[in-house]
């Protein structure tokens, strides 16, 4: 590992932890599919980050740093740059590129292009080749190069870095015909793996494996295990009847955008800040999803079932009741509550009304909630803005280090019930 924290500075963390850097706070963060887009506020510019993890780096290197165009199509006045003065630097140049601003149909045959200003730099660390590209705006800005400089000379690779997505999901697969190898396994789409008739979905295990690397076996051993077990379950066990169940039908947050595109088989309905409450059947060590062939079996309607799980819920409070740690104010009032213990339903109280008005009753008034995972939720008085923004902050770097992971918006519990946060400056809603 190389790099340092800047004080003041937001830290970031590149695809599958293999690096992290800070930035100015009043940039702009947007993710992708393995890059990040760093925006100074008020400016047309940006710094793209681009990440790849390759088992010949050295081939990477030559095929990243061998065209002296980087990633745009028309360029002119490219040079290179002799000492970067950033860690890790294989290569860097400098040039312009052709841009189009958009314009009405009618002003296309017009249109003259303007040549921006771009800077990229190509960094390498073991298997990790992190390409970063600065696009200026109309106008150069020195003092932003510099900036940029300063937040690449703050990388920090890891020193065992995972392998990405793809890799590990081939690695799963590898393990599961080793373990198991009457069984047919397959890969399927979207990091999911066919073991005999069941399908595993990986996106969690591969959170956990990316902060320990060197545990894979142990983190993936026992889902293969458990799915092995599933193939000798009759229908008393995948279809049971409701009476045998229904006191152990639990409510489950889940994001939205996962479960409609992932597990739309099971029953659910859209919640707030793009969650979604999903059903359970707890077990003594477990849990399992309620698919919907199972609720026609039951002759329930969505909402009996939701009604269910929540009566449920309130059961479960009185044998499991919460403890909160308090962070309190010079009055004596509550401004920061979290459970003081993880608990797989955490995060689900907050579909009670009865344990939110229990929260605001606590606090004295309306709360911010960060649920950056399923175990655990931050609740922030509003009458405390400078701690909501700090919270804010640290629920997104929880968020993308969660094994399962909720939202990085805020929520807004008030009086009339749970709703997405808006920041009261901008009016906007959470982020």
């Amino acid at each position: 590992m190389s790099g340092s924290a800047i004080d003041g500075w937001n830290s970031l963390t590149g695809p599958s932890g293999w690096f992290r850097i800070w930035h100015p706070p009043q940039w702009r963060v947007q993710e992708g599919s393995g890059s990040q887009t760093l925006s100074p506020s008020d400016s047309g510019a940006f710094l793209a980050i681009h990440a790849m993890w390759t088992r010949s780096p050295e081939q990477a290197a030559v095929s990243t740093t061998g065209s002296l165009t980087g990633p745009f199509p028309q360029v002119r006045n490219v040079r290179q740059i002799g000492d970067p003065g950033v860690p890790h630097c294989l290569s860097c140049r400098t040039g312009e590129s052709a841009f189009q601003t958009p314009t009405k149909w009618w002003q296309r045959p017009f249109q003259r292009e303007e040549w921006r200003t771009w800077q990229l730099w190509v960094l390498r660390d073991g298997p990790i080749v992190v390409v970063a590209t600065l696009v200026h705006g109309r106008v150069v800005d020195p003092e932003l190069t510099t900036l940029c400089r300063m937040v690449l000379q703050s990388i920090e690779f890891t020193d065992e870095p995972a392998d990405p997505p793809e890799v590990f999901a081939e690695r799963v697969l590898e393990l599961a015909r080793r373990r198991f190898p009457l069984l047919p396994c397959s890969l399927g789409d979207g990091l999911q793996i066919t073991v005999g008739g069941s399908i595993l979905n990986l996106f969690n295990f591969y959170r956990s494996y990316v902060r320990a690397p060197d545990r894979f076996e142990d983190i993936v051993t026992p889902a293969l295990a458990t799915v092995v077990q599933v193939q000798e379950w009759g229908d008393a066990q995948t279809r049971p009847p409701l009476d045998r169940v229904r006191d152990r039908i639990m409510p489950m947050l889940y994001p939205e955008s996962v479960w409609q595109e992932k597990f739309a088989r099971f029953v659910g309905m859209p919640w707030v800040a793009g969650l979604a409450v999903l059903y359970v059947v707890d077990e003594a060590q477990a849990y399992w999803y309620i698919p919907q062939e199972l609720l026609a079996d039951w002759q329930l309607t969505p909402d009996e079932l939701h009604s269910l799980s929540l009566t449920n819920l309130e059961r479960y409070f009185e044998r499991h009741p919460m403890e909160l740690a308090v962070a309190g104010t010079e009055s004596g009032a509550a401004s920061l509550l979290m459970p003081d213990s993880s608990d797989s339903y955490n995060a689900a109280r907050l579909v009670s009304g009865d344990f939110t008005s229990r929260l605001r009753a606590a606090a004295g008034g309306d709360l911010a909630i960060g649920l950056p995972g399923r175990d655990l939720f931050v609740a922030v008085s509003v009458k405390s803005p400078d701690m909501i923004e700090h919270v804010r902050g640290r629920v997104r770097e929880d968020f993308a280090n969660m094994d399962h992971p909720l939202t990085d918006r805020l929520l807004l519990v008030t009086a009339d019930g749970v709703c997405e946060y808006c920041d009261p400056e901008s009016g906007d809603a959470g982020e």
